[in-house]
């Protein structure tokens, strides 16, 4: 079996191609990161927001 490498100039979109398996698991990798951040967010039904008011007094 040969191990064909990517040319100098040929940009990093050749590796991903060139290496199926392991794109795939660098994608199953990011996708489980994504999700177990997404699940450990905060979520509060009321948020404490502070709204800017403007106030005009005339004399």
């Amino acid at each position: 079996m040969s191990v064909i490498t990517p040319h100098p100039g040929s940009g990093p979109s050749r590796l991903f191609i060139l290496r199926p398996v392991a794109t795939t698991l660098l994608m199953v990798a990011i996708l489980l990161a994504g999700m177990i951040g997404y699940h450990s967010l905060p979520v509060s039904a009321m948020p404490e927001v502070d709204y800017q008011t403007i106030q005009v007094v005339i004399l």
